[in-house]
């Protein structure tokens, strides 16, 4: 980090110039330190954020909607296209919970 050269340089300007420029090599000092840090500091990655919702929505919903088609579905006497629904509404469930695991 802070190498031995450099507090050697800072002890002789001390010594050379004397206590009344000591704030400022103190201030140099620290200066190339916080430098170093920053070149040496490791960059974290960015945090992935996924969001993890509940299913407690999507499964409320899917019934409702699945109870909605296989009404309209059976009140007109094409019960093929309550199964078709279902079929949907199971496919965008799996899809769903595949996406998010």
């Amino acid at each position: 980090m802070v190498e031995r050269k450099d507090v050697e340089a800072a002890l002789a300007a001390r010594h050379e110039l004397g206590r009344a420029y000591e704030p400022e090599i103190v201030d140099s000092m620290l200066e190339k330190i916080e430098r170093r840090l920053a070149e040496h500091r490791p960059v974290a990655p960015a945090p992935h954020h996924r969001h993890r919702g509940s299913f407690t929505p999507l499964a409320l919903g899917s019934i409702g909607a699945g109870v909605g088609a296989t009404a309209i579905a059976t009140g007109n006497h094409q019960g093929w296209v309550a199964v078709v629904a279902w079929i949907a509404i199971v496919l965008v469930n799996f899809a769903v919970a595949f996406r998010r695991s």
